[in-house]
Parts: C-alpha cells; structure tokens; sequence
C-alpha cells in the first residue's frame, strides 16, 4: 500500500523511509482518524520511542517521546503499570526541561506526569507522587501560576509523611506569600517553622544579644582556616538544610516591612549550623553577609573580606549552582569598599546572569544595582545595555 502511495504521489521515498509530499496530505490523512485511534497510536508511538530514548540516553528523543505520550492522553493508559510507567517517563521529561531552564515546558511534563497517577497513588507510589508534586510546584512559583501553586502545596501539605517532606512546600508557602503582597504572612509562616525546628530566634533582639551571638560566633571561626572550613563535609540534615533556606529569604523580607533589628542575627545563626552540620549551598551566603556586617558595620575590613573571599571560594567548591547569584550579589557590596569601583561592579553582572541562569527573581536587584552602580562610576551606558542583553 505504501508503494502504491508512492506511485500516487501522495508519499515519497527516500533512503528507505517514506514521507508525506505535501502537509495537506498529511493533515488530511490524520483528520480521517477517529479521535481515539489517533489518542492510541500517540501512545504507541510515544511509548516505543521513549524506551530508545531511555536506551540511548538521548535527551531530545525523550522530550518528543513523552510529548507523544501527553497528546495521546491518560485515558488510552491500558493499567496501573502502565500509567506509572507514563508519569516516570513525564518526571524524567520535566527534569531534563529544567536543566535546559524551559520551566513552562518542564511545568507541563510534571502536570501531565500527575495526570496519569491513578486513585491511591500518595499510598501506593508515594515517592513519585511528592516528587512530581514538589517539581511542579517548583515550575509554578517559578512561572508565576500562583494558583497552580498554591493547589500543588496544599496537596503536599495534606499528604506528606513527616514534616521533612514537606520542608519544600513551606519554603514555597513563603516565596508565594511574599510574591502575593502578605509579607506579614510571610515572616509569621518563617518564625513559626524555624520555632519548630529548634532555631528560633530571641524573645527580644537587643544589641547585648547581638553582640552575643556575634562573639560566640568570632570565637568558633577563630581556630579554623580557610582549607579547613573548605574541608566541611556537605550538610544532609533535612530540617537544618530548610532553616538555612528560611534564614535566606527571611534576609530578604525584613527589609520589606522594617522589621530590620533580627537581621545581624540571621549570618550568624547561618555561619553556626553550618560549622555544626556542614556547608549548605546557602552556606556562601551566610559567610558574605557575615563579611558585609564586619566590614559595613563595624569597620573591621581585614576579617570581613577575608570572609567574602572565602565565601566565594566555597561557592565555587560546592556542586550547586543554585545561589551563586545571591553570593556574588552579596559578596560585591564589600569589594565595592576594598577593589577598584570600575572593576568589582562587574560582580553584580555576574549576580544577574547567575540569578538568571538558576531562575532567581532577585536578579531583579543585581540588575538594578549593577546599572546604578555604572552610572555613579562614570560607564558608558550603551555598553552597559549591551552587557545586559548578553
């Protein structure tokens, strides 16, 4: 039949394979499909190409594979099997969409992912029910679907285990809070959580707590060198890796609604889990804004860039690429003080484009900074705009 298509002139051939001569053609010879015969041979077809994608580890393959699979939809999945099949094919998918930083396309591989779990599934396929869960939450708040969002977390919310799996899902309760204007919301949801996790803060923030907690801190760092700080094992206490994460984005709430008086505490409290359970990938982070207090606030300019220094290195020693703009970010303040202007503004650069890499909304700020900055120090601005378009 093929080759009488052939000679009909309604297929060509070519090095063995057949092909339409015309999209009409084609079009025309889909559109006599009924809809479900189409829908299964979708899902055939997605089904065969994905397991030769799996087979040769070909990224782009898997991506086209699972999309046949998502336009044949759940309901030509012939049994459980096979579904869970599907929506580990949608997690592999989604997954590689967002190492490619496509979060709408990896949002839809996740939903589609959820769509094929049947009834039961947060007890019978428990971990692939919260992962894929978690991922699309994770594409939502990054794509801004907040609606989306908030349905995702609260079925995390309602069906986790333990409070360790739902460590996730708070943390993007407070990103979504803060995004929806309720930043009050926000630093209630973030104190009560870190009360809960044992690291709550003082009853009352007073300078004598401050200067407590500073030295306390002084004191542990004062024996251990930079190659033995480096040398800290990875941190892989669950509820500690979330306080560190709650500390990061309480840093950067506060300011919002004046609450500013906790903030010289939150670097500290960083810095001391972190020499007791290991370096986060916030680690850095705690470590530059500790450098930025010593030096900014108490003047003390050979410790606190000692410390931004070697923030930068642990960044670059952890496996993370997550926070770099953040550390970078926060780092550059102080090497305003100590480099040369021209050159150390070029940091929020990097701040920007490692937030925009990672899918970080704060690179609004790097941006803005960095194009303050170049206008105080005298750059061209054209170039300027040139840079930001890189």
């Amino acid at each position: 039949p093929l080759e009488a298509a052939v000679v009909d002139s309604v297929l060509g051939k070519k090095d063995g394979k057949f092909f339409f001569m015309h999209d009409k053609l084609q079009e025309t010879a889909y559109s006599m499909m009924k809809p479900e015969e189409r829908c299964l041979h979708h899902n055939r077809y997605g089904l065969a190409l994905g397991f030769v994608a799996e087979r040769e580890k070909d990224d782009k393959m898997l991506l086209t594979a699972v999309g046949q699979i998502n336009h044949g939809g759940s309901q030509v999945v012939i049994d459980d099997e096979q579904a869970i099949v599907v929506a580990n094919l949608n997690l592999d998918a989604g997954m590689k969409a967002m190492i490619m930083s496509d979060f709408f396309l990896a949002h839809s591989f996740f939903n589609h992912g959820i769509s094929f779990l049947r009834r039961g599934h947060w007890t019978e396929h428990y971990d692939l029910s919260l992962q894929l869960f978690n991922l699309a939450a994770k594409c939502a708040l990054l794509n801004a679907e907040h609606e989306s969002l908030q349905a995702l977390i609260d079925q995390i919310m309602q069906n986790a285990k333990c409070f360790e799996d739902k460590t996730q899902a708070i943390s993007n309760r407070v990103t979504l809070l803060t995004w929806s204007g309720n930043v009050l919301g926000a630093i209630e949801l973030v104190n009560s959580t870190l009360s809960r996790l044992g690291e709550g803060f003082p009853a009352k923030i007073t300078s004598s707590v401050i200067k407590t907690n500073l030295d306390n801190t002084k004191a542990q760092l004062a024996s251990l060198s930079d190659d033995t700080l480096l040398s800290y094992p990875a941190m892989v206490n669950p509820s500690k890796i979330l306080a560190l994460e709650l500390f990061s984005k309480h840093f950067q709430i506060l300011p919002l609604v004046h609450q500013t008086a906790v903030m010289p505490l939150i670097p500290l409290k960083i810095i001391q889990i972190s020499l007791a359970y290991g370096m986060s990938p916030r680690s850095p982070i705690g470590f530059a804004q500790y450098g930025n207090f010593l030096v900014l606030v108490r003047d003390e300019f050979e410790e606190g860039y000692r410390y931004i220094k070697f923030a930068l290195s642990l960044m670059k020693k952890l496996p993370s690429r997550a926070h770099d703009g953040s550390t970078l970010f926060w780092s550059t303040h102080t090497r305003l003080y100590v480099e040369p202007m021209q050159s150390s503004i070029e940091f929020y650069l990097d701040a920007y484009k490692a937030h925009m890499k990672s899918g970080n909304t704060y690179a609004v700020s790097s941006s803005s900074v960095y194009n303050n900055c170049c206008l105080w120090s005298g750059k061209e601005l054209n170039a300027v705009v040139d840079s930001m378009k890189d």
